[in-house]
């Protein structure tokens, strides 16, 4: 197994060895990668591009002769001249090994037709086709391609987005135009806006030179159009395409050529009809050889009697006087010695569009991280500002609660203290004499509580200080609705800020995509579709906290108002009642070591803040760490660390991504040194 490893190994490294520089690089590009970040044609499409024939675009106007100029090129009457629908259309002509047209449709079929197919296509059937590629058995074929445009004068301007398209990949361009209507302005500032920048790989044909009278006038448009078209093209070259079809294809091995492929389509033709299952009966072997004997021999005769007309000197004179042989001087002197690193240059060039693009995407993919980073911080700054504002209103209300209960306990202690009676006791005190102890009684007013008295009054649920009490229980309830619409405004606009996002996120990258499948961009998509359970949750979970919190502290203090009103007060009277009357009990006992105990006020009101727990509430509401202060201050504290480790995960994602784009930036790098290279060789 190891062995067929290593094996396997070299034998992939000695294909490696064998690729150009720039077909090792692609590779190299390709392994650094993210594999969902591309696919595998764009690559493949770039390998190939580095070993396919040359690339030639034919552009021009309407009716400048382009098929026949492209018919005399392949020394075949192929293409359908005048202004028929396939010159609206891409043909990109190419070597095969029969006469055979490609159709490829815009709903993506692909069907096989003959050549005559063209002659036949009307603009009716030719709607829905998207493009031609038409094979030829033409050796020259193998090392160009011609691409047949629809050029840029055409009513549709898709046509010249196309055109324009094809321009940017192709190794060279050739120009068609009439000579006798070359270097008009209309066609000067065409030129100027699409084929400047292509000026290098250019070639201006002027077309139908046999149109003017000599050969003085054909100089003068000639030194007319290179005036016209300075710095457009790199040549201009006279042309009558006319004359130069005629010459190839009246060869004598043109004619040769053409008449064995006649004999050979009659042999073909009888084949298929003895073999069709819908012949009656089959032909008789004796009958088909009889006809291949007489169309052989017709085909001798005319074959004889044609040769005696041709002369090949005249075809060869004909052809040197076309200009054609000037053509291909261009596409092997000029344009071929430049096509393989024009192929490198164009294939290092989309390989960093691809690149350029993609690091945008994660450029942008990042971005919509960081803005999601910015928005969470932004909401803690605006939640610690908001909460500041709302703890501030609503200390001045929990205040106002602290002091309106301890201004209902001054009235209730000035109420209880009002109902003091004074009632005289009479009390003995012995005295001892020289003989003997006397009793002596001595009258005194005593400070007593009408307690049943207070009970019936402080006890009626009608009077007002019991309403006031009750008002106090409801407020100090009520008080949390207050404090959750306040976190509430927080969470909600931290919900809004994050529904922009996730609205927004995937439109930021849709302009910028070049890499649909990516891996990172799913990752953004995800987590932007679950961005409530990733983030929202947390932060309501926060709210909820803080609002259980309070809500407990308040409940404590709202229920003990409401339900212990009457147990205070019957604690606080009988307090007081059985403080007087074990003060009397004593006193009676012994009035000098033991005195009457008369309430003040302040000590009806200790007994009131023991009974009704006012420390407690004091604590809550108006201490220096009430459970409104520490309630906004666990909120505030759990809020910046669920933001704090909701950046961190940002962060983490945001790491990964940089790591892809360093590797993106290395492959620019290595692309960007290659095309150096590729300049200094050119």
């Amino acid at each position: 197994m190891l062995k067929q490893y290593l094996k396997e190994c070299e034998i992939l490294q000695a294909k490696i060895a064998q690729k150009s520089p720039t077909q090792r690089l692609i590779l190299a590009c390709q392994d650094n990668l993210n594999p969902s970040d591309y696919t595998l044609s764009f690559f493949e499409n770039l390998q190939q591009k580095e070993v396919e024939p040359m690339q030639i675009a034919i552009i021009g106007q309407f009716s400048s002769g382009k098929s026949t100029f492209l018919n005399a090129l392949l020394g075949q009457d192929i293409l359908p001249t005048g202004i028929t629908p396939i010159t609206s259309k891409v043909c990109k002509i190419c070597y095969g090994e029969d006469y055979i047209l490609e159709i490829l449709y815009k709903d993506g079929r692909k069907v096989l037709q003959n050549i005559d197919f063209l002659h036949k296509l009307s603009r009716e059937n030719s709607q829905n086709i998207h493009h031609f590629c038409l094979y030829a058995p033409i050796l020259f074929l193998k090392e160009i391609n011609f691409l047949d445009t629809p050029g840029f004068n055409s009513q549709n301007s898709d046509d010249t987005h196309t055109t324009l398209k094809i321009l940017e990949n192709v190794d060279g361009i050739i120009w068609l135009t009439l000579i006798d209507n070359a270097g008009k302005n209309s066609e000067k500032a065409l030129l100027k806006e699409f084929i400047t920048h292509f000026a290098q790989k250019s070639l201006c044909v002027l077309n139908q030179k046999d149109r003017l009278k000599d050969e003085q006038e054909v100089q003068t448009s000639l030194e007319y159009a290179k005036v016209a078209f300075e710095g457009i093209f790199s040549e201009v070259i006279p042309i009558s395409a006319k004359l130069a079809l005629s010459a190839r294809l009246n060869t004598p091995q043109k004619f040769l050529e053409n008449k064995l492929l006649s004999f050979a389509q009659t042999i073909q033709t009888l084949a298929l009809q003895d073999s069709n299952e819908d012949s009656k009966k089959p032909q008789n072997p004796q009958d088909v050889m009889e006809c291949l004997n007489a169309t052989y021999q017709n085909l001798q005769e005319g074959i004889w009697q044609e040769l005696e007309t041709l002369n090949s000197q005249n075809a060869e004179q004909r052809m040197q006087d076309s200009n054609m042989p000037l053509i291909f001087d261009f596409l092997n002197q000029t344009i071929k010695p430049k096509a393989s690193f024009a192929k490198s240059y164009s294939t290092l060039k989309k390989l960093r569009e691809m690149h350029i693009l993609l690091h945008l995407q994660y450029h942008k993919i990042n971005q919509c991280y960081l803005i999601l980073q910015r928005t969470l911080q932004k909401n803690l700054q605006e939640c610690i500002a908001n909460c500041a504002l709302s703890q501030e209103k609503e200390q001045k209300i929990f205040n106002d609660l602290y002091i309106g209960l301890d201004l209902w306990l001054d009235t209730l202690a000035q109420r209880i203290f009002s109902a003091l009676e004074k009632k005289p006791f009479t009390f003995a005190q012995k005295e001892k004499g020289l003989l003997r102890t006397k009793s002596v009684e001595t009258n005194k007013e005593v400070v007593i509580l009408p307690i049943e008295k207070l009970h019936i009054e402080l006890q009626n649920q009608d009077t007002q200080l019991v309403k006031d009490y009750k008002a106090l229980s409801v407020k100090i309830k009520n008080f949390l609705d207050l404090f959750v619409r306040s976190i509430g405004q927080n969470t909600n606009a931290l919900k809004q800020e994050l529904a922009k996002w996730q609205h927004n996120a995937p439109k930021n990258i849709e302009l910028y995509l070049v890499a649909p499948q990516s891996q990172a961009l799913g990752n953004l998509r995800e987590f932007a579709q679950n961005c409530y359970e990733n983030l929202l949750d947390d932060f309501n979970k926060n709210a909820l906290v803080a609002t259980s919190y309070l809500r407990s502290e308040l409940n404590v203090l709202s229920n003990f108002l409401a339900l212990s009103y009457n147990n205070a007060i019957d604690l606080t009277l009988n307090r007081l009642d059985l403080k007087i009357k074990n003060a009397i009990t004593k006193h009676r006992e012994n009035q000098e070591e033991f005195a009457l105990f008369n309430p003040t006020l302040e000590n009806v009101r200790e007994s009131l803040n023991e009974t009704f727990c006012f420390e407690q509430f004091q604590a809550r509401l108006f201490g220096p760490m009430n459970c409104l202060k520490k309630t906004y201050a666990q909120f505030l504290n759990q809020n910046e660390q669920t933001t704090q480790d909701k950046m961190q995960l940002i962060t983490q994602a945001s790491f990964e991504l940089k790591k892809e784009i360093d590797k993106i930036m290395q492959n620019l790098t290595a692309i960007k040194a290659e095309q150096k290279s590729v300049d200094i060789q050119k």
